[in-house]
Formats: structure tokens, C-alpha cells, sequence
């Protein structure tokens, strides 16, 4: 992490919650040998633009492994925006709240980062904040393509499918490469500027207020992109990294 008081202030804040209900305790279940939320803290201290690295959890485990991979754990996370549909963005305003009253600490950038997206790097890291820096934007995400096209959703009555969008036909059964290529939001990194968490109660962007947020994006391959929810998705990723470690 940088130490140069000309830069702009960046908190980075990995949220991590005690009780996973797709798989317990896979905050610190070791990948590929190390504390799944250690991964992040390791890639997050390598930035360039990171001031200052928190971990923000309800667990004493977690807080002590990530206190031993270098991170600090300034307060415990309340049990009211820990439960298993808290949003994360009521983490971060939270801890802009607990760190401006405790410590009088302002950070002027949040980089958020899900230890769930193990798979994302510094590079990733540092070009969101580099392109908050210099473009003066108010979030900046890691994205990814969207593994299976949109277009193409459905929903359900019964055993029937009715299609979401209203699209004729020789666009919905098109091939792929000649759909406009889309993408989501991934767990990489989730930045913004301390003003936007502070004056919202949830993320200021929809298709309706879009003009008035400046969002970017910084495209991660989806082979990064993995998401581990699940055993099954702990196992997966582990694969791919047992096959990388060969090659």
C-alpha cells in the first residue's frame, strides 16, 4: 500500500460475515493452502493506492486471521447489519460512520472488495482506483462478461417460459457474437467516493438517475471472475488453481 500524502485517501474494506449460510466458515477455509479472506488482504496490499486496509466482521476467527495477514480490525461489525440479508453497502456506510466518529478519519474513496472474488488481482485493483483518480468518477466496478446472454432470460408460469424482454425473434435466437456483449458486477472491486455511501442508503445508480453518477467499469476476464458461494464453488475454483499450478 502507498504512503504519499498527495494522494487522494483510499480505505480499502473487505466485509466478511461470521455466519455463511452456503458454506460455513469458507471466509477462512484455506484455498490453495491459505485463509480464502487472506487472498484479498495479500492482493489489496500490494496497491498502489490503498492508504489504509480493513477488514470489517462480526467473527473473532476471521478477525484474527486477518489481523495475521496484515490487515486491521478497528471495530466489530454489529450483529444488526450482519445477518444473512444484510446489504453490503450498509457495511461500508457503517464503517465510514464508526471511523469518522472514533477516529475522526475521512477517507475520500471507499475500494471495496468481496474476499468471495478470490481470484481478482492488484492490477484490477489499482486500475479502478487509478481511473477514480483521474477521471474524478463516483464508483468504479470490476465487471465481467455475462456468462449466459441476457436476452435470452426467461420467467416462469407454471411449467411455461415467457420471455422477459420484448425482442423479436431473429434477435433472441441469434447467435452470441452478434448480441451486443454485456456485463455484470462482480465482487472484484466495488469503489466509490465516501460522499456517494454517506449521503445514500443504497447504491445511487439505477437506469433512471444514471446521468447523474458518473460509473465505470474495469473488464476482468470471467476465468477471475468466479464467485465461491458454495462447496461446490470452493472445490471448482480449487481445481483451476491445481491445474494453473501445472501448467
Amino acid at each position: 500500500m502507498r504512503e504519499d500524502p498527495n494522494k487522494p485517501e483510499i480505505l480499502g474494506l473487505i466485509p466478511a460475515r461470521g455466519g455463511s449460510t452456503g458454506l460455513r466458515g469458507k471466509n477462512i477455509r484455506p484455498l490453495d493452502g491459505v485463509p480464502l479472506i487472506a487472498r484479498t488482504i495479500m492482493e489489496a496490499q500490494k496497491s498502489e493506492h490503498i492508504t489504509r486496509l480493513i477488514v470489517v466482521t462480526d467473527s473473532d476467527e476471521i478477525a484474527q486471521v486477518a489481523v495475521e495477514y496484515g490487515a486491521e480490525v478497528p471495530f466489530e461489525r454489529p450483529a444488526e447489519i450482519s445477518k444473512p440479508h444484510s446489504h453490503a453497502f450498509e457495511v461500508y456506510k457503517y464503517a465510514l460512520e464508526w471511523l469518522a466518529d472514533k477516529e475522526d478519519y475521512h477517507p475520500e474513496i471507499v475500494c471495496a472488495m468481496l474476499c468471495t472474488t478470490p481470484l481478482r488481482t492488484v492490477d484490477e485493483i489499482d486500475k479502478c482506483l487509478k481511473k477514480m483518480v483521474e477521471t474524478g468518477c463516483g464508483w468504479c466496478f470490476t465487471v465481467n462478461e455475462i456468462e449466459h446472454h441476457p436476452y435470452r432470460a426467461m420467467t416462469m408460469q407454471g411449467d411455461k417460459m415467457i420471455p422477459v424482454f420484448d425482442i423479436p425473434a431473429h434477435v433472441l435466437w441469434a447467435n452470441r457474437q452478434e448480441l451486443p456483449k454485456m456485463v455484470r458486477f462482480n465482487g472484484g472491486v466495488i469503489a466509490g467516493r465516501a460522499e456517494h455511501i454517506l449521503n445514500h442508503d443504497e447504491y445511487n445508480i439505477d437506469k433512471e438517475h444514471i446521468e447523474e453518477v458518473d460509473v465505470r467499469c474495469v473488464e476482468m476476464p470471467v476465468s477471475r471472475a468466479y464467485d465461491i458461494d458454495t462447496l461446490d464453488d470452493f472445490e471448482f475454483v480449487q481445481m483451476l488453481l491445481n491445474r494453473r499450478a501445472l501448467k
